[in-house]
């Protein structure tokens, strides 16, 4: 079963710089929310990567498995700062890919596929 990690403000600090480095100690990526898409939409990852989605629309938002096997629950969009920056991140959830398979699908229960239908994303994950 797939284990889901609640990103706190550091472990989102810690998740987007891992995203930009090739240290052995991050093993994770992470997937944007933002403007009613995911972005990447696909992912394939190896057995034992964290998945990150960070909000950073406007709206709030779900990332919820076809399945129902998995939910972050409401993601909170960013707020206040204006364009100087400052206010609050948005909301984040992180899922421990622990066995193979897929492809993955996933959606935002708030905006969903048959209203927004290029709202949704896959990831498969290989040994």
């Amino acid at each position: 079963m797939w284990r889901a990690r609640f990103a706190t403000t550091l472990g989102l600090a810690t998740a987007l710089a891992c995203k930009s480095t090739t240290s052995p100690a991050c093993s994770g990526t992470g997937v944007t929310l933002r403007d009613f898409s995911f972005s990447p939409a696909s992912l394939t990852i190896k057995v034992g990567t964290t998945v990150t989605w960070i909000n950073a629309g406007p709206s709030a938002h779900t990332v919820t498995a076809d399945s129902g096997q998995w939910d972050s629950g409401t993601l909170a969009a960013p707020s206040g700062g204006g364009a100087y920056g400052g206010g609050t991140g948005g909301g984040s959830f992180s899922m421990l890919f622990d066995h193979a398979g897929g492809p993955i699908g996933y959606h935002c229960k708030l905006h969903p596929p048959p209203t927004y239908p290029t709202f949704t994303g896959t990831i498969t994950v290989t040994p």
